[in-house]
């Protein structure tokens, strides 16, 4: 290769560097500003430190800082909440769920930064997709690549984007291409069009001609394939487990027909059997009639079948409580279900029996599991060889994974778990988690009104739990009255854990019982936040209730719920007499934690993150000067001429917002991502050095022999994008642009390519890490979120890849006629969204019919699905061939209720 020692000293460590962020040893943060400065300690042979210092003033990289101050300004006023809740609607279909959800955020990407889009949207996808009964791993995955793909639309959808055009205008500038320099264009006459002239698009649209193809072509692949490969559970343990739930008196199901009931249209939720008076109905008619007290066995993910059983009034059944519903239900009976309904668990568990276990062949029934063990059977594992049936009635194999509820007397170091399990039991659900118990009024106005709790979207959150409904009337409504729906100025108890207090905070329509309180201290909305105070055990106002204390008018603060460890705290604020060891969760000023850090009432104080409340009142105003902003760059593209850099127009649109009251000045800091700053600034120097010792150059000859070997661009442009992909993956996706860029626009150069085109390929590539959670911020905020695993990442990530390169090389290699590929890509699109319309016209018979023949032939293509049936079959076979036929664990044997097959 054409480089000396310096070239071989850049390279080696630079690949070090892919190693060490490959493994997630160092953020690239700090890798790359380390090796920054070391290239730099040659005495300017590798790199000056002027060149290697350039990278963080560069208008590109200072346009995402500043553009993440627009965000937050947008995002504090809760004015897009609002909007994409209207724009979500309702829907119980994934297809139409992820139609609704991809597509907004897709175009809300294009203009808004995807990082802080996915950061507001995330809650409200939750909050909506347990609304709507679909699993939220089904929306979370979309949810990032949605925002990509939707970011790489236009120049300020994502930072990435932003980098490319700043690295191409100051590369073009310096070597005095000033034509070639700036990504935007005039307005384009007809004759223009005609022959796709693409070089001069307005700041904000520079992109759509190519990368709007691209996100409609990703955009498809996601909704015909979401079966297959997008998760449908939300844990990261068992799946497809075998789980008992009751039908509860009070439930919106008892008195219909199960094929009207709603159950059987929930993804990730299928009824198996139902038991009722002794008899168990395996595979049940959709015509079966619920009656109250009927238990279902349900098939799916713990999560998903919990979320079911609070919409539709069905409570858990864990072992114990299903030997007690063999016998008919009394009074005394009921003890053995919560007062809502299901079978009370403390911290849920996964075991997985072992090979040597002396349960192997034994039902759940005839196992001691309390005495020997401290844990009570709540789930198992379906398959192993065996049919599905009571929950009691499983005969244990090897392999079964087990979900078991703790008892007090259970402890994971006893001799007999040890034996008897393999591996380590893991923690699955803490149902005894910190609580605070907040009341919310309902207004005249709000969305839930004349809604039920379920559908107003106020079960199956994360950390969130409905009590009961204050009537205005002041009557009560408890939480196991499914039916009840909610009208204005109803006050909604609430158990909420801290992580779900600012989701509350933040509901339309909904406003805190202690609000009163609240406005009373003075306290601007601008600087109000949460806080957690530990009350202190010797603190003076240990043993006084917080009206005698008069918390407001002696700490200018007001609180708005409290925890007591062990015990849920009486629903009334104001009257609870407070003990040491209490936290309280208290609103109040931002400096409020700083100023009585050393009060000894307390003895812990900490923020609550993101609790600031929305400044509504100031929503119009966020979203007019952010559009403003966009304009300012639209017009100037369409005149050819630029009014104002993209930059100072973002901090004058910030400083607008700060004097508006839409944010504060703290928000504004802690706004900025100060990693992905670092990132990028180093990664601008060391692509300088890469570049300044031949190493980019010698790489772009590959890329260029690529090019004439196959006489065309479109194939040089390919390799570009591919190489920009992979390195996307493990790099971030700023990194890797920044890396590419200079090896590409040598390449571009020497080839006669476009710049303009060049660094479109890049900006493609640079985005499309789909793999590796851990290569864009976005995979890792929803990667987070809904609890998935890296595999689950790869499995939807690895195709989609795959099927990216591919929509890319056309695109790449069909450039010219961009008008053409915009046709066919918009009306695949459209007919792939719309013409699933067609099957919710038809009868819910054929519904189900057409969705039992789906899942067939999904099982029938899924390979470890395959193997699971080999081995069934084998272990089946030789069962029989070593116990005959009248083996002592068959159901008759054991005199378990009778059978019967629908």
């Amino acid at each position: 290769m054409g480089f000396g020692w310096q070239g071989s000293v850049s390279i080696a460590f630079t690949a070090l560097a892919f190693v060490v962020m490959a493994a997630d040893w160092v953020g690239p943060d700090v890798t790359f500003t380390v090796l920054l400065a070391f290239l730099t300690a040659f005495d300017g042979q590798i790199v000056t430190v002027a060149k290697a210092a350039a990278g963080y003033g560069n208008t590109g990289l200072l346009t995402v800082i500043f553009l993440y101050w627009v965000a937050e300004g947008i995002t504090q006023t809760g004015g897009l909440e609002l909007i994409m809740n209207f724009v979500l609607g309702r829907s119980r279909s994934v297809h139409w769920a992820l139609a609704r959800s991809m597509f907004p955020v897709m175009c809300l990407s294009a203009f808004l930064n995807n990082t802080p889009c996915v950061t507001f949207m995330i809650p409200i996808l939750i909050s909506w997709g347990r609304r709507c009964g679909v699993p939220i791993k089904k929306l979370l995955i979309p949810l990032s690549y949605a925002s990509v793909l939707g970011g790489t639309c236009t120049s300020i959808g994502t930072s990435t984007n932003l980098v490319i055009v700043g690295l191409q205008d100051a590369r073009y500038t310096k070597a005095k291409q000033l034509d070639q320099a700036k990504f935007r264009f005039s307005i384009l006459r007809r004759t223009e069009l005609s022959c796709a002239n693409t070089d001069m698009l307005p700041p904000c649209t520079r992109l759509p001609m190519h990368a709007v193809p691209y996100a409609l072509w990703g955009f498809v692949f996601i909704l015909l394939t979401q079966a297959f490969l997008l998760p449908g559970n939300s844990s990261r343990y068992a799946k497809d487990l075998l789980i008992a739930v009751r039908v509860l008196p009070s439930s919106s199901v008892a008195k219909k027909k199960l094929k009207d009931s709603g159950l059987l249209q929930q993804s990730g939720f299928s009824v198996s059997g139902i038991y009722r008076d002794g008899k168990y109905l395996s595979k049940p008619d959709p015509n079966w009639v619920l009656e109250p007290n009927d238990i279902l066995y349900a098939a799916g993910e713990f999560d998903v079948v919990e979320f079911v059983g609070e919409e539709f009034g069905l409570g858990l059944v864990n072992a114990d409580a299903e030997t007690s519903a063999e016998r008919p239900f009394t009074t005394g009976e009921e003890s053995v279900f919560t007062p809502t309904g299901g079978a009370p668990y403390q911290k849920l568990v996964q075991a997985t029996i072992a090979p040597t276990s002396d349960l192997i062949g034994r039902t759940v029934r005839e196992v001691s599991w309390q005495g020997r063990f401290g844990l009570i059977p709540v789930a198992i594992q379906r398959g192993n060889g065996r049919e599905d049936g009571r929950l009691n009635d499983v005969v244990l194999a090897a392999g079964d994974v087990l979900i078991l509820d703790t008892t007090p007397f259970y402890d994971e170091e006893r001799e007999d778990s040890k034996n008897n399990f393999a591996g380590k039991v893991r923690a699955v659900k803490d149902g005894a988690a910190k609580e605070f118990v907040v009341g919310v009024k309902v207004k005249k106005s709000s969305e839930v009104v004349n809604k039920t709790v379920s559908a107003a979207g106020l079960r199956g959150i994360p950390g969130l739990f409905v009590l009961s409904v204050d009537r205005a009337d002041g009557s009560s409504v408890e939480a196991s009255d499914y039916l009840y729906k909610i009208q204005p100025d109803d006050t909604i108890w609430i158990a909420t854990d801290i992580g779900a207090v600012g989701f509350l905070a933040k509901f339309p329509g909904l406003e805190l019982v202690q609000q009163e309180q609240v406005d009373k201290t003075g306290t601007s909305i601008l600087y109000r936040h949460l806080v957690q105070a530990a009350v202190s055990h010797k603190g003076p106002i240990v043993g006084k209730t917080v009206r005698d204390v008069r918390f407001r008018t002696l700490y200018n603060a007001a609180v708005v719920a409290v925890h007591r460890e062990g015990a849920r705290v009486p629903l009334k604020v104001q009257d609870i007499v407070l003990q040491g060891g209490d936290v309280l969760l208290i609103s109040c000023h931002t400096n409020w934690a700083d100023e009585h850090r050393h009060d000894k009432s307390f003895v812990l104080l900490q923020p609550v993150p993101d609790s600031s409340p929305p400044k509504r009142s100031r929503m119009v105003i966020g979203v007019l000067l952010a559009t403003g902003m966009v304009l300012t760059q639209i017009v100037g593209g369409l005149k050819s001429r630029e009014y104002i850099h993209l930059w100072p127009a973002a901090v004058l649109t910030s400083a607008l917002m700060l004097l508006t009251g839409c944010m504060n000045a703290d928000q504004a800091r802690k706004a900025i991502y100060w990693d992905v700053y670092l990132t990028i600034a180093a990664a601008f120097g060391v692509s300088a050095a890469l570049e300044g010792t031949g190493v980019a150059a010698s790489f772009a000859n590959g890329i260029i022999s690529i090019g004439k070997n196959l006489h065309s661009d479109g194939a040089a442009l390919i390799a570009i994008y591919i190489a920009t992909a992979m390195l996307s993956e493990l790099l971030t996706n700023n990194a890797a642009g920044a890396i590419m860029y200079p090896i590409a626009a040598i390449a571009g150069d020497a080839l006669k390519i476009s710049p303009k085109e060049t660094s479109v390929a890049i900006m493609l590539g640079a985005s499309a890490g789909f793999i590796n959670p851990f290569s864009y911020q976005c995979n890792l905020m929803v990667y987070a979120a809904g609890n998935y695993s890296v595999r689950e990442f790869a499995i939807i990530g690895a195709p989609f890849q795959i099927w990216l390169m591919i929509v890319a090389g056309f695109i790449l290699c069909y450039m010219k006629e961009w008008h053409q590929v915009w046709i066919v890509s918009w009306i695949c699109t459209a007919g792939i969204v719309l013409l699933p319309a067609l099957y919710f016209l038809l009868p819910t018979k054929v519904q189900l019919r057409i969705d039992a023949f789906f899942d067939r032939v999904a099982q029938t293509l899924n390979p470890k699905l395959i193997i699971e049936r080999r081995n069934s079959i084998r272990r089946q076979a030789s069962r029989t061939g070593s116990d005959g036929t009248g083996s002592s664990d068959s159901p008759r044997a054991l005199g378990v209720p009778k059978v019967i097959t629908a």
